[in-house]
């Protein structure tokens, strides 16, 4: 009597547990396996001892990384956007947590196995490069910290070696290099100083005195005030005089930026010819001014002495044309004075304008305008002087070099300027039918109107990715007219679709570029019908079996697709699931 009742019981537990096993799916975990555990958590997995569903899944060791995943946020966010060691190392995407991370070795296991000698810095977030890499760890990982907590900015580590005062910022590495803490790689030109000549050898400390790095002075005055051999006669603009290279070697001053520059006999006199007293005080500019005692003519002939005379020599007559208001320059210089002035010049000045005496010379025909020294110079009518770039803005590079100027200049140019936009003279040569917009630059250049097209497709609204990187514009665009190719997926690979349209024609709902075999779609989270039991695994035409043109309408009742199955003839009525499940047909439950 007794091994009967026994045996009752334990046929009502095989059957509870058989119950909860079919009948739950993979809701919870179930008791069964909780019998079966291998053994005690760790320590930090204690907590989750008697709930083991929150690890593991029902018959479905594949989710048990991801459930790992759902608790180790952190992990998680390194691993989706490949930072950290589980972000970085390629080892750890194609491993499973548990290879590494072992459970149920008892309370005291190690489940974070870390060998220090082995480890891979380079797989983390600071790479160990230059000195670094001769650090120990417990220098940087401290105690009771995790790793990938350890600060990766210099100033956590090296505020006790800072010798600035905290004055520079924390921005060590803007002259610091981790081959070593004293190569220093600050580019003093950034500042308002540059480094030149003997600047660039002296120690930072030799102005910047007690780790003074702002409101420094940049005159020359500021520092060298006490090297002044004038004792300030000369005013506080060393750099006039004076160059970085050397200080009394490096005598640089322009007597031309005075106003009076020193020609022939002037350039040899010395300064104190002239400057009797202070070099500031001011001297006269005019000949009369210092050779009035000098005057032969006493004056007669009035004070402009240079009308006639010359620095070279005094005795040396010769009238200078460049005083009057057209110098003699180039070809101008060698021509008879006949040659122009053809009446006293008392009666009639010459024009002073090219176009005055070279009109019937002009082969441009006054296109280019009426003013012929923008682009001619008097040392030859043949040497043109003038630079497209630089005098109008516009550069003539590639095809443009070689274009005639009648081919852009229509209308004379003073009138009239040519546009600068492509499309203000190729408005006409557009293939794109205007489409594109009027900024043709953006993808031709002036090499060629075919040659080198840069347009980047991926700043499109069709960026071409995988496949798509590799196919040729034809495939896609059958004309220049660009925008109206159609940029879904049945447009182009409708005769690719095995499956006949019964999927819809949303292609990259399950499809990508990267290969068209390798499909990506998760039944179970992009519909409303999960494919458990028997259903996983089946082939979509099994149940989609006609063509759909828009969104899919699929019934999702067991009786929609399987009432040729039932053998009760709907004696039962239609609601199969009360007695049956996706795992087996046969298996029969039935469900109050």
């Amino acid at each position: 009597m007794l091994s009967l009742t026994l045996r009752a019981a334990f046929l009502a537990l095989a059957a509870l547990t058989l119950a909860l096993v079919c009948g739950g799916g993979a809701v919870a975990q179930n008791p069964l396996e909780r019998l079966v555990s291998p053994g005690e958590l760790s320590n930090p997995h204690a907590k989750l001892e008697a709930t083991c569903a929150s690890c593991h899944e029902t018959f479905n060791k594949g989710a048990q990384s991801a459930k790992c995943l759902d608790c180790h946020k952190d992990i998680n966010w390194d691993v989706k956007n490949k930072r950290g060691f589980h972000g970085r190392s390629p080892e750890v995407a194609k491993t499973e947590c548990k290879a590494c991370h072992t459970e149920h070795a008892g309370r005291n296991a190690l489940i974070v196995k870390l060998d220090e000698k082995a480890f891979d810095h380079r797989f983390t977030d600071m790479p160990l490069l230059g000195m670094h890499a001769r650090v120990q760890c417990a220098e940087c990982h401290q105690k009771g910290v995790k790793h990938a907590k350890a600060p990766t900015d210099c100033v956590s580590c090296h505020k006790p070696d800072e010798p600035h005062m905290g004055r520079l910022g924390t921005a060590c590495s803007t002259c610091h290099v981790v081959s070593g803490w004293k190569t220093v790689s600050f580019d003093h030109a950034k500042t308002q100083f540059s480094l030149k000549g003997k600047h660039a050898t002296q120690a930072c400390a030799s102005c910047h005195v007690n780790q003074q790095w702002k409101g420094l002075q940049t005159q020359c005055v500021a520092c060298h005030a006490k090297d002044d051999a004038h004792a300030g006669k000369l005013g506080r603009d060393c750099a006039s005089c004076h160059s970085e290279t050397a200080w009394k070697g490096g005598r640089s001053f322009d007597h031309n930026k005075t106003g009076f520059a020193l020609i022939g006999r002037h350039a040899e006199a010395k300064c104190e010819s002239c400057h009797v007293k202070n070099v500031t005080d001011p001297l006269p500019k005019t000949c009369n001014g210092c050779h009035q005692k000098d005057d032969t003519h006493k004056g007669r002939n009035g004070s402009a002495c240079q009308d006639c005379h010359t620095p070279k020599q005094w005795t040396a007559v010769t009238f200078d044309h460049r005083k009057t208001d057209f110098p003699l320059l180039g070809k101008h210089a060698a021509v008879k004075c006949e040659s122009c002035h053809t009446t006293p010049v008392k009666q009639w000045v010459p024009p002073l304008d090219c176009k005055g005496c070279h009109q019937k010379d002009d082969k441009h025909k006054g296109l280019l305008g009426p003013e012929c020294k923008d682009c001619h110079t008097e040392t030859g009518w043949a040497k043109v002087k003038f630079e497209h770039k630089r005098d109008t803005g516009f550069a003539l590079n590639g095809k443009h070099s070689t274009a005639q100027c009648a081919a852009c200049h229509k209308e004379p140019v003073h009138v009239k300027a040519p546009p600068e936009s492509c499309i203000g003279c190729h408005r006409d040569d557009d293939p794109h039918k205007r489409q594109l917009g009027d900024g043709c630059g953006q993808c031709h250049g002036e090499a060629g109107w075919k040659t080198a097209v840069r347009f980047d497709h991926d700043l499109s609204d069709f960026p071409l990715l995988g496949k798509h990187a590799g196919a040729k514009c034809a495939d896609c665009h059958k004309s220049a007219a660009f925008l109206d190719a159609d940029a879904t997926c049945a447009s182009c690979h409708r005769k690719d679709d095995i499956h006949k349209g019964r999927l819809g024609p949303d292609c990259a709902t399950c499809h990508t570029p990267v290969d068209w075999s390798k499909w990506r779609f998760d039944h179970d989270v992009q519909t409303d019908f999960r494919l458990t039991g028997k259903h996983r695994g089946l082939d979509c035409a099994s149940c989609h079996k006609t063509e759909v043109k828009g969104k899919i309408e699929q019934p999702a009742r067991c009786v929609s697709c399987h009432a040729a199955d039932d053998k009760h003839r709907g004696s039962f009525g239609t609601t199969c699931e009360r007695c049956h499940s996706t795992d087996s047909f046969s298996n029969v439950t039935v469900r109050r």
